[in-house]
């Protein structure tokens, strides 16, 4: 079997009518092992790791594409005619991703014209088991909406791979997310200026995401439910605000988190004083220092502690050295170890 750069590049993929590229995936996922599930509106394909990928097949385009330019340094990507990126770079990436991991597919039919293939998928009797949901499918380089879905543990697992919370109106995933009950993610696909003649692919944000989506789906995650964000007030939901009081915002007792255990070099400060012992000490994406309790195999948040490396340095968080680990509050890890 050919790779599917040479078979489906990002060129001919956005060449193509919706139904022929449906043809054309569905093929090359069966010729990949995949055993592709082909109804009126999608395209799915069962996978063995328990994300779900989403992408559409249709453009706003009417002509299709059939002269495609670049720039002088071969990075950006456009056409006279509207080249599609939305979402045709959704397509690709999931199909480069996929050679890495094997994720469940869904390739969805005219999302542009009201998420038709999403509520076709929605009707049907498919419900993947899976622990998230990322669609491919949204402007820029670094991008995550999450719509109505407001499972805040989630948000941070995708944000700690270096994408930014953003704000969206509406796409696939507001519907299968919430029929799936499972939380979903609209990633930036590498495009700008959709639905106009205007609109260009940056490659390099395509080719970065791609490796960043790979290593995000290949981390080992819990399942995160869908839960909805009822109303909103500024930033806070109303559900929210009847959390808030003056001394904060009081979180949950139990939550998950992606820690990365401080090295045995490091340096830890607590309340002004230094000490080498920092081994049963973790970090966070935002530098937030954590101490380990292996007798109830959970984490409690330190306060007034930090964490540096032997320079002086701030401890930096590497996410290939992070696990999910259980977060309590202090009130919660006493009762446990009571």
């Amino acid at each position: 079997m050919k790779e599917f750069r040479d078979t489906m590049c990002l060129e001919r993929i956005v060449k193509m009518g919706q139904y022929e590229l449906k043809e054309a995936i569905e093929n090359e996922l069966t010729e990949r092992g995949y055993l592709p599930i082909s109804q009126k509106g999608f395209l799915y394909a069962q996978g063995d790791v328990p994300v779900l990928l989403v992408a559409h097949m249709d453009t706003v385009h009417k002509q299709p594409v059939t002269t495609i330019c670049y720039s002088e340094d071969g990075g950006i990507m456009m056409s006279p005619e509207g080249i599609g990126g939305d979402d045709r770079c959704g397509v690709h990436m999931i199909m480069e991703i996929i050679k890495k991991t094997r994720c469940h597919v869904l390739f969805t039919e005219d999302e542009e014209i009201g998420c038709v293939g999403a509520r076709d998928f929605a009707r049907s009797k498919i419900r993947p088991q899976v622990n998230y949901i990322v669609e491919i499918d949204r402007r820029g380089r670094n991008d995550a909406v999450f719509y109505q879905c407001d499972n805040r543990e989630f948000t941070e697992f995708v944000c700690c791979f270096g994408f930014e919370e953003a704000r969206g109106s509406f796409s696939d995933i507001s519907i299968i997310a919430p029929e799936l009950g499972v939380a979903a993610v609209n990633i930036s696909a590498g495009y700008y200026y959709e639905h106009s003649r205007h609109e260009y692919i940056v490659l390099a944000a395509v080719e970065r995401n791609i490796d960043l989506i790979s290593e995000m789906v290949q981390t080992p995650t819990e399942r995160y439910d869908y839960m909805e964000r009822r109303h909103s007030f500024g930033q806070l939901s109303f559900e929210d605000a009847q959390l808030w009081d003056f001394g904060g915002f009081r979180e949950s007792s139990r939550r998950h988190k992606l820690l990365m255990p401080a090295s045995d070099e490091a340096l830890l400060i607590m309340s002004g004083y230094e000490t080498t012992c920092a081994t049963d000490y973790l970090i966070d994406n935002r530098g937030e220092v954590y101490r380990y309790l292996p007798e109830i195999d959970a984490a409690v948040q330190s306060e007034g502690a930090e964490v540096y490396n032997q320079d002086g340095t701030p401890l930096t968080f590497n996410r290939k050295l992070a696990k999910q680990m259980v977060v309590l509050t202090l009130e919660s890890a006493l009762e446990l170890l009571a």
